[in-house]
Protein backbone atom coordinates (compact mmCIF):
# COMPACT_ATOMS: atom_id res chain seq x y z
CA UNK A 1 0.00 0.00 0.00
CA UNK A 2 1.27 3.45 -0.89
CA UNK A 3 1.28 6.48 1.42
CA UNK A 4 -0.51 9.54 0.12
CA UNK A 5 1.56 12.67 -0.62
CA UNK A 6 1.85 15.12 2.26
CA UNK A 7 1.75 12.59 5.05
CA UNK A 8 4.56 12.94 7.58
CA UNK A 9 7.15 10.23 7.25
CA UNK A 10 6.86 10.16 3.48
CA UNK A 11 10.16 10.70 1.64
CA UNK A 12 8.58 13.25 -0.69
CA UNK A 13 7.41 15.28 2.34
CA UNK A 14 11.00 15.33 3.66
CA UNK A 15 12.37 16.49 0.29
CA UNK A 16 9.92 19.40 0.21
CA UNK A 17 11.04 20.49 3.67
CA UNK A 18 14.70 20.34 2.66
CA UNK A 19 14.05 22.41 -0.48
CA UNK A 20 12.15 25.02 1.52
CA UNK A 21 14.95 25.20 4.09
CA UNK A 22 17.57 25.56 1.32
CA UNK A 23 15.62 28.38 -0.35
CA UNK A 24 15.30 30.21 2.98
CA UNK A 25 19.05 29.94 3.62
CA UNK A 26 19.85 31.22 0.10
CA UNK A 27 17.44 34.17 0.51
CA UNK A 28 19.01 35.02 3.90
CA UNK A 29 22.56 34.88 2.51
CA UNK A 30 21.54 37.05 -0.45
CA UNK A 31 19.92 39.58 1.90
CA UNK A 32 23.06 39.81 4.04
CA UNK A 33 25.24 40.18 0.93
CA UNK A 34 23.05 42.94 -0.49
CA UNK A 35 23.10 44.74 2.86
CA UNK A 36 26.92 44.67 2.93
CA UNK A 37 27.04 45.82 -0.69
CA UNK A 38 24.65 48.67 0.14
CA UNK A 39 26.91 49.85 2.97
CA UNK A 40 29.96 49.79 0.68
CA UNK A 41 28.09 51.72 -2.00
CA UNK A 42 26.96 54.30 0.58
CA UNK A 43 30.54 54.83 1.79
CA UNK A 44 31.87 55.09 -1.78
CA UNK A 45 29.12 57.57 -2.68
CA UNK A 46 29.86 59.67 0.42
CA UNK A 47 33.58 59.75 -0.40
CA UNK A 48 32.79 60.94 -3.93
CA UNK A 49 30.56 63.69 -2.54
CA UNK A 50 33.32 64.73 -0.11
CA UNK A 51 35.82 65.00 -2.97
CA UNK A 52 33.30 67.09 -4.91
CA UNK A 53 32.69 69.29 -1.84
CA UNK A 54 36.42 69.93 -1.54
CA UNK A 55 36.69 70.72 -5.27
CA UNK A 56 33.67 73.04 -5.42
CA UNK A 57 34.43 74.82 -2.15
CA UNK A 58 38.04 75.45 -3.17
CA UNK A 59 36.96 76.72 -6.60
CA UNK A 60 34.53 79.19 -5.03
CA UNK A 61 37.11 80.31 -2.46
CA UNK A 62 39.75 80.88 -5.17
CA UNK A 63 37.25 82.76 -7.35
CA UNK A 64 36.34 85.08 -4.46
CA UNK A 65 40.03 85.69 -3.69
CA UNK A 66 40.76 86.52 -7.34
CA UNK A 67 37.71 88.81 -7.50
CA UNK A 68 38.90 90.66 -4.38
CA UNK A 69 42.49 90.91 -5.61
CA UNK A 70 41.33 92.51 -8.85
CA UNK A 71 39.03 94.96 -7.10
CA UNK A 72 41.78 97.60 -7.00
CA UNK A 73 42.20 97.37 -10.76
CA UNK A 74 38.46 97.57 -11.47
CA UNK A 75 37.57 100.36 -9.01
CA UNK A 76 35.94 102.43 -11.75
CA UNK A 77 33.35 99.77 -12.61
CA UNK A 78 33.06 97.92 -9.30
CA UNK A 79 31.89 99.48 -6.04
CA UNK A 80 32.58 96.54 -3.76
CA UNK A 81 35.74 94.54 -3.04
CA UNK A 82 33.99 91.17 -2.60
CA UNK A 83 31.05 89.83 -4.62
CA UNK A 84 27.49 90.44 -3.43
CA UNK A 85 26.28 87.15 -4.93
CA UNK A 86 27.88 84.04 -6.39
CA UNK A 87 26.25 84.91 -9.72
CA UNK A 88 28.57 87.95 -9.96
CA UNK A 89 31.48 85.52 -10.25
CA UNK A 90 29.99 84.00 -13.42
CA UNK A 91 29.23 87.22 -15.31
CA UNK A 92 31.17 89.12 -17.98
CA UNK A 93 33.57 90.89 -18.46
CA UNK A 94 35.59 88.32 -16.53
CA UNK A 95 34.17 85.01 -15.37
CA UNK A 96 35.80 83.79 -12.17
CA UNK A 97 33.58 80.68 -12.02
CA UNK A 98 32.11 78.65 -14.85
CA UNK A 99 28.84 78.20 -12.96
CA UNK A 100 27.33 78.64 -9.51
CA UNK A 101 27.97 75.33 -7.78
CA UNK A 102 25.49 73.56 -5.51
CA UNK A 103 26.43 71.89 -2.24
CA UNK A 104 27.12 68.26 -3.25
CA UNK A 105 26.25 66.96 0.23
CA UNK A 106 22.68 68.32 0.16
CA UNK A 107 22.06 69.17 -3.50
CA UNK A 108 20.99 72.67 -2.43
CA UNK A 109 22.77 76.04 -2.46
CA UNK A 110 25.81 76.53 -0.25
CA UNK A 111 25.38 78.58 2.91
CA UNK A 112 27.06 81.93 2.31
CA UNK A 113 29.58 83.46 4.70
CA UNK A 114 28.98 87.20 4.57
CA UNK A 115 30.52 90.29 6.10
CA UNK A 116 27.91 92.95 5.63
CA UNK A 117 26.51 92.34 2.17
CA UNK A 118 29.76 90.98 0.71
CA UNK A 119 30.35 87.24 0.32
CA UNK A 120 33.62 86.02 1.85
CA UNK A 121 33.10 82.27 1.49
CA UNK A 122 30.76 79.28 1.60
CA UNK A 123 30.06 76.22 3.72
CA UNK A 124 27.88 73.15 3.46
CA UNK A 125 24.46 72.94 5.08
CA UNK A 126 24.84 69.22 5.86
CA UNK A 127 25.11 68.09 9.48
CA UNK A 128 26.48 64.62 8.61
CA UNK A 129 29.89 63.55 9.88
CA UNK A 130 32.76 63.58 7.34
CA UNK A 131 34.63 60.37 6.58
CA UNK A 132 37.80 62.06 5.32
CA UNK A 133 39.55 63.27 8.46
CA UNK A 134 42.74 64.12 6.55
CA UNK A 135 41.23 66.79 4.32
CA UNK A 136 38.63 67.94 6.85
CA UNK A 137 40.70 68.18 10.02
CA UNK A 138 38.82 68.76 13.27
CA UNK A 139 35.45 69.01 11.50
CA UNK A 140 32.66 67.23 13.32
CA UNK A 141 30.11 67.97 10.58
CA UNK A 142 30.27 69.18 7.00
CA UNK A 143 28.74 72.43 8.26
CA UNK A 144 31.98 73.07 10.21
CA UNK A 145 34.06 73.04 7.00
CA UNK A 146 34.54 76.62 5.82
CA UNK A 147 35.82 77.71 2.41
CA UNK A 148 36.57 81.37 3.12
CA UNK A 149 38.66 83.77 1.06
CA UNK A 150 41.70 85.17 2.81
CA UNK A 151 42.28 88.90 2.61
CA UNK A 152 45.08 90.03 0.34
CA UNK A 153 47.97 91.59 2.25
CA UNK A 154 49.31 94.52 0.26
CA UNK A 155 51.92 94.21 -2.46
CA UNK A 156 53.73 90.94 -2.98
CA UNK A 157 57.43 90.86 -2.18
CA UNK A 158 59.75 91.66 -5.05
CA UNK A 159 61.77 88.79 -6.44
CA UNK A 160 64.99 88.42 -4.47
CA UNK A 161 66.49 85.50 -6.38
CA UNK A 162 70.14 86.04 -7.16
CA UNK A 163 70.51 85.03 -10.84
CA UNK A 164 74.22 84.25 -10.45
CA UNK A 165 73.93 82.16 -7.31
CA UNK A 166 70.41 81.17 -6.20
CA UNK A 167 71.81 79.96 -2.87
CA UNK A 168 72.47 83.58 -1.90
CA UNK A 169 68.82 84.56 -2.36
CA UNK A 170 67.03 86.37 0.47
CA UNK A 171 63.66 85.15 1.71
CA UNK A 172 60.74 87.56 1.43
CA UNK A 173 60.05 89.47 4.66
CA UNK A 174 56.54 90.93 4.77
CA UNK A 175 56.17 94.44 6.10
CA UNK A 176 59.60 95.70 5.10
CA UNK A 177 59.75 98.74 2.86
CA UNK A 178 62.44 97.39 0.57
CA UNK A 179 64.27 94.14 0.31
CA UNK A 180 67.85 94.41 -0.83
CA UNK A 181 70.28 91.73 -1.88
CA UNK A 182 73.45 91.28 0.16
CA UNK A 183 76.53 93.08 -1.03
CA UNK A 184 78.79 90.67 -2.87
CA UNK A 185 82.51 91.26 -3.36
CA UNK A 186 83.30 92.24 -6.92
CA UNK A 187 86.33 89.99 -7.08
CA UNK A 188 87.34 87.12 -4.94
CA UNK A 189 91.05 86.81 -3.99
CA UNK A 190 91.01 83.19 -5.09
CA UNK A 191 89.84 84.17 -8.57
CA UNK A 192 92.22 87.09 -9.20
CA UNK A 193 95.36 85.00 -9.02
CA UNK A 194 97.27 87.77 -7.23
CA UNK A 195 98.77 86.01 -4.27
CA UNK A 196 101.95 88.09 -4.43
CA UNK A 197 102.42 90.84 -1.86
Amino acid sequence: MRCPIGVPGNSLWNERGATYLTVMIVVTVMGISLMALGKQWTVASKRDKEAELLFRGTRIKNAIETYAAESQIRKAVRTNQYPLSLEQLTQAPKRYLQMVYKDPMTGKDFELIKVGAEIRGVKSRSLDHPLNQVAFKKAKTYHDIIFQAEAATGQPCPSTVNPINPLLSIPCIQGSAAVTAPALPLQSPALTGSALP
